[in-house]
């Protein structure tokens, strides 16, 4: 092998270690980035369970009224045809 060979191959191998550090590089910036985002959207959520929570329990009060008042209106409907 001739010396401008060896240099090509030299470059060659240069390049190729630099494009690898370079795509770790670039791996590395963005797994820290969806860390952050990661994080932010935990902080998020978390805030937003106290009000998931009370809206969850308002539903579920709020059947329970609706299932009662049906249950009163079915009651009432069944008494009426049962005497009318």
């Amino acid at each position: 092998m001739g010396s401008s060979d060896g240099r090509i191959l030299i470059l060659v191998v240069i390049a190729t270690v630099v494009f690898f550090v370079g795509r770790r590089f670039q791996r590395t910036l963005d797994t820290w980035a969806g860390w952050g985002k990661a994080i932010q959207a935990a902080a998020e959520a978390a805030g937003k369970i106290p009000g998931a929570k009370s809206a969850a329990w308002a539903a579920v009060r709020g059947m329970i009224g609706v299932g009662l008042l049906a249950l009163i209106l079915v009651a009432v409907v069944a008494n009426a045809i049962r005497h009318g």
